[in-house]
């Protein structure tokens, strides 16, 4: 079965409208929450309506048991993600924590067998330069 590893800018699009990227949903398949994602939403959260939307969303995923945490060995493998893309791409970590952040959704993505879906291009283009991981530009 297909497992989609949801990235936080997906998220973040269909609180603000829900009929967007539907079909990543709907379609066959099983979502999954990264804990790094869980992470992201909530540190933006900072009103009533928003932290609602990622209560409630932690609340489904958990519930259904679909939550990615990532393994010391997956800490592990963004580590080395992080220090390939500094030296080949000269991304510069102390300025983008995250670059940090998308090297953890890539490795504990990849121990899950899932696949990323991401509007983020940039950056995890740039990592699969450096780390084969499956990631869905939307």
């Amino acid at each position: 079965m297909l497992k989609k590893l949801i990235d936080t800018n997906i998220f973040i699009d269909r609180f603000e409208d829900p009929e967007l990227f539907r079909g990543i949903f709907q379609s066959p398949g099983l979502a999954l929450l990264s804990a790094v994602v869980l992470i992201e939403l909530r540190a933006g959260a900072h009103d009533r309506q928003s932290l609602n939307a990622v209560h409630q969303l932690q609340y489904f995923f958990r519930k259904t048991d679909r939550i990615v945490v990532p393994s010391v060995a997956d800490y592990e493998k963004a580590g080395m993600i992080v220090a390939h893309l500094q030296k080949a791409r000269g991304y510069e970590i102390r300025k983008s924590a995250s670059i940090t952040n998308d090297c953890l959704i890539a490795a504990s993505a990849k121990s899950a067998g899932a696949v990323v879906y991401t509007r983020n291009r940039k950056d995890f283009e740039a990592i699969q330069e450096v780390f084969d991981c499956r990631v869905e530009f939307v």
